[in-house]
């Protein structure tokens, strides 16, 4: 039985030779290809059989990528989504892996490393092209141009609930995680926002990259 492959590329020629990719590759087939993220939102809750990966562009007309990954979580949560991107900058990086991405590659990935990377994500495990993986791993404790954190800076607690926001968890994911009260965990965020001195999660979460708090992320670029 092939994987089956799901695309969201509004440019035609890429979503072409895409399109060709998986076709010409056994272990694959096509499940739909959508020029926009609306008309993916509203296809791929309705095939069947479902799609097992979902290769999304960022840069769409209407809902962006990042949008569309946000909603299909909520709907496919089982759906693996790969999103496929000219932008290589830490921001988008970092919201897609918060918001529960399985991989982040580039558009000039040759076709070759882009089956592999795909077959990766199909047995698992989470991929990013290696130009984003340097970038990530340039932000990862001990990576260059990581500053060495103030002692006590966060606690112990505290920098476990940070990666937790910083892989996607909301307080109450967070909460059942850890086993205390969603209360509990608004009042470590709050303190964690005050000793970061950060005013929202974004925020904290570059912190966190700066400081090297974040472990959890190098699961991305091992």
């Amino acid at each position: 039985m092939t994987t089956r492959i799901a695309i969201i590329e509004d440019t035609r020629p890429i979503a072409a030779d895409l399109e060709r990719i998986i076709s010409a590759e056994s272990e694959f087939s096509l499940a739909g290809s959508f020029a926009s993220a609306e008309a993916g939102i509203a296809a791929l809750p309705q095939l069947q059989p479902p799609a097992d990966l979902l290769v999304c562009d960022i840069g769409l007309p209407g809902m962006d990528g990042i949008a569309a990954l946000k909603h299909l979580r909520e709907k496919l949560p089982a759906l693996k989504i790969v999103l496929f991107t000219v932008f290589e900058d830490s921001d988008h990086i970092i919201e897609a892996i918060q918001n529960g991405a399985n991989g982040y590659l580039l558009k000039d990935t040759p076709p070759e490393l882009l089956v592999a990377e795909l077959k990766t994500v199909l047995l698992g495990g989470a991929t990013l092209t290696p130009r984003v993986a340097q970038k990530i791993s340039q932000l990862l404790p001990g990576g260059p141009g990581v500053d060495d954190a103030p002692e006590g800076m966060l606690t112990e607690k505290q920098a476990e609930i940070l990666n937790l926001v910083a892989l996607g968890f909301d307080y109450r994911e967070i909460a059942d995680e850890l086993d205390i009260s969603a209360h509990t965990v608004r009042r470590h965020i709050e303190n964690i926002y005050e000793r970061l001195q950060v005013n929202n999660k974004r925020e904290a979460i570059r912190a966190g990259f700066k400081f090297g708090f974040l472990k959890n992320i190098a699961k991305w670029v091992s």
